[in-house]
């Protein structure tokens, strides 16, 4: 039942995030109409409006994965952190990217590369974070026992 409530909560957060960076890309763009994703994407609709509808849909499966995937692995407390990040980096590798990619997102001849290796970046950095904050509660937990111990 959890599942069910982060698959619709994953779909929300999706959507959110999704149309406010469209809007922003708009904005930045100076378009005339708002445009849920690239021009190549949306040319390939009748109009608009069914671009919007499929992006939105786009959207909140992007949400789902990742609500749901960090859901159900972070929560395996029997499992480091490093296991943890690269089980959760390569579920939502293989699941985002083809996404992505109808999205239309990034040519995929010519960015596949440095898409992949921002994605590894940021996995990098947010195991970097978790390690360091795991060790920041280690010492503040051998501290209160060497207090109490005293």
């Amino acid at each position: 039942m959890k599942v069910i409530g982060h698959m619709i909560s994953g779909a929300v957060i999706g959507i959110t995030i999704g149309f406010m960076m469209a809007l922003v890309f708009s904005v930045l763009n100076q378009t005339a109409t708002f445009m849920p994703s690239t021009p190549e994407f949306v040319a390939r609709f009748s109009n608009n409006l069914m671009a919007t509808i499929v992006s939105a849909g786009l959207w909140a499966l992007m949400g789902i994965v990742f609500d749901v995937t960090s859901y159900l692995i972070f929560e395996k407390s029997q499992w480091s952190i490093t296991h943890q990040t690269i089980v959760h980096f390569i579920v939502t590798y293989v699941c985002f990217t083809p996404l992505a990619i109808i999205a239309d997102w990034f040519p995929v001849q010519h960015y596949f590369l440095s898409y992949t290796l921002e994605f590894v970046i940021i996995y990098v950095m947010m195991w970097f974070i978790s390690m360091q904050i795991a060790k920041a509660k280690v010492r503040r937990l051998n501290q209160l026992l060497h207090e109490n111990k005293s």
